[in-house]
């Protein structure tokens, strides 16, 4: 979680000829220390991001934290994935920690751990420290880490109430003292700029329709059912209390405007909402149209139903006979106005 990169020859040769950093007598051994520019791109760094972008999106659906900014410290800490701390598949430099007793704890994802050097910032200048760092299975596992990390750590709760914002994420737990490069911050900000890493951001709240309703056919004044089924595809939960709904489009039709969210819907799940209607007594098409809202915001696609009320029998007769009383109503008034007529004038 500091500055950090293993000192080896072989290390510096793989810098040096696949991305052309030059190492001046005085410059830092970490890449975070050198505060200039991050390793230009090279076929093996194009592999790592296609490995490395789905994991950091899948990271941010779990843990909240944008993808943004993990794949910078990814990129940052590893120079483009070309040294994980050695064997260890250690993406973000996340360091094992030594109990009073002595016990080496390493997490929940981690299979153990090794040493490895590193540099330090102390405030004046880097130092050389060796130190014990995590080692994981996978790659995958180093990014679930990572993230879980992020999340639970007391250190890092200020950066979580910016998840929204990644170039304040990265200020925040450069604060928290994720690095002790004292540039930390700008260099993970300037990454991300460059390779506009943001792209890869999840919203927080988004949402795709998976299924819907048939077009539905029903009598005048009929009770029925409707549904969507739509995936929560932001890293944001669902929630009842925090005022998440279908909310109805300015139809009057039917007389229905908003539908309270029931049960928590975590980030991948899908949620079925059942409506229930009342057709209208008039026969027709009508749309019906519904869209996702959090408080006043709205979000997600616009999904319609048709619905078409059918002129059914019944109703035909009762027009029938409505136009048959409304003319014969309008016979008989012709007839007493004529009448009316006659006696006035023989008066």
């Amino acid at each position: 979680m500091n500055v950090r990169i293993v000192i080896a020859l072989r290390f510096f040769a793989n810098l040096g000829l696949r991305y052309g950093i030059r190492f001046g007598l005085g410059a830092a051994i970490g890449l975070s220390a050198l505060g200039t520019a991050y390793p230009a791109r090279a076929q093996d760094g194009a592999t790592f991001l296609q490995e490395a972008i789905p994991l950091a999106v899948q990271s941010q659906r779990e843990t909240g934290v944008p993808a943004s900014v993990t794949l910078a410290q990814a990129v940052w800490e590893t120079g483009r994935g070309v040294s994980p701390i050695g064997e260890a598949k250690n993406y973000f430099g996340i360091k094992a920690s030594v109990a009073a007793d002595g016990t080496v704890h390493v997490g929940p994802l981690a299979e153990g751990w090794v040493w490895a050097w590193t540099k330090e910032w102390n405030g004046a200048r880097y130092v050389a420290q060796r130190e014990r760092f995590r080692k994981y299975r996978t790659m995958q596992d180093s990014f679930r880490d990572h993230g879980l990390l992020l999340a639970t750590a007391p250190r890092y709760r200020d950066a979580m109430r910016a998840v929204d914002d990644p170039r304040e994420f990265a200020r925040r737990i450069a604060a928290a003292g994720y690095a002790t490069s004292p540039t930390y911050a700008a260099d993970l900000i300037r990454v991300m700029d460059a390779e506009n890493f943001y792209q890869y951001d999840l919203p927080r709240n988004a949402a795709q329709l998976l299924g819907q309703s048939e077009t539905l056919s029903v009598n005048p004044g009929e009770i029925f059912q409707i549904y969507f089924d739509t995936r929560n595809a932001g890293f944001g939960a669902w929630s009842p209390t925090a005022q998440y709904a279908l909310a109805n489009l300015d139809d009057q039709a039917f007389h229905t405007q908003v539908i309270a969210l029931d049960q928590l819907v975590p980030p991948e799940r899908v949620k079925r909402w059942v409506i229930t209607l009342f057709a209208p007594q008039t026969p027709g098409v009508y749309t019906t149209a519904w869209q996702m809202q959090h408080g006043e915001n709205k979000f997600g696609p616009r999904m319609e139903i048709q619905v078409n009320v059918r002129a059914n029998e019944n109703y035909v007769w009762r027009v029938g006979l409505g136009i048959i009383l409304l003319a014969l109503g309008g016979g008989g008034a012709y007839v007493w106005r004529a009448r009316r007529k006659t006696k006035s004038t023989r008066a």
